[in-house]
């Protein structure tokens, strides 16, 4: 590995470090926010909440910042100019977080957002969960119900979620894997 490559890494991933304690602090506070605000959701409504997939303790950074800050708008503008009567932003160490609440059914709204994650240079960075309400049960979308294979991982285009159980690759590798696609993409 060059020098090159390890002052990359370090420039993207060069932020405050998150411990298990502040990542479950981050899921309780994000579950009660999603609870909280489909709730109040509409019948015809969802709740696109947009984090960005990052292995490691380091979540968040100036670089991850911005990257997020693109995948956000690149998801709304998905929406294709469907209403969003309410938005969230969430975050600290554990990495940068934005619930927005749509005017869209939640099938629709992953139909429309999944499009950020297969065709955006950095899409599969992107988290976008899609959730609505049918009563007072809530349900989460998922890219096999609109016909779309499991996400596929960054290092060797196997089923993501296979590879992060089994932990076929370092923290390290999937770091170097994502600076250089933010470093080839030209968001640094």
């Amino acid at each position: 590995m060059s020098e090159s490559t390890e002052a990359l890494v370090a420039m993207v991933f060069d932020g405050p470090e998150a411990a298990l304690p502040d990542m479950l602090d981050a899921r309780e506070r994000r579950a009660a926010c999603q609870r909280e605000l489909l709730a109040d959701a509409r019948d015809d409504e969802s709740l696109l909440c947009i984090t960005l997939s990052i292995p490691g303790p380091h979540k968040t950074s100036p670089v991850l910042e911005h990257v997020f800050d693109v995948l956000a708008a690149q998801a709304e503008a998905a929406l294709d100019g469907a209403a969003v009567r309410e938005r969230r932003a969430l975050g600290g160490v554990s990495g940068p977080e934005l619930l927005m609440l749509v005017a869209l059914p939640a099938r629709e709204t992953k139909r429309r957002v999944v499009q950020v994650e297969q065709t955006h240079p950095l899409g599969r960075l992107a988290d976008l969960d899609v959730l609505g309400r049918t009563g007072d049960t809530l349900f989460s979308v998922q890219r096999t119900e609109l016909g779309l294979p499991p996400r596929r991982c960054l290092i060797c285009d196997g089923e993501a979620k296979a590879c992060a159980r089994s932990r076929a690759h370092t923290v390290y590798e999937m770091q170097e894997t994502i600076a250089q696609m933010i470093e080839q993409g030209g968001y640094i």
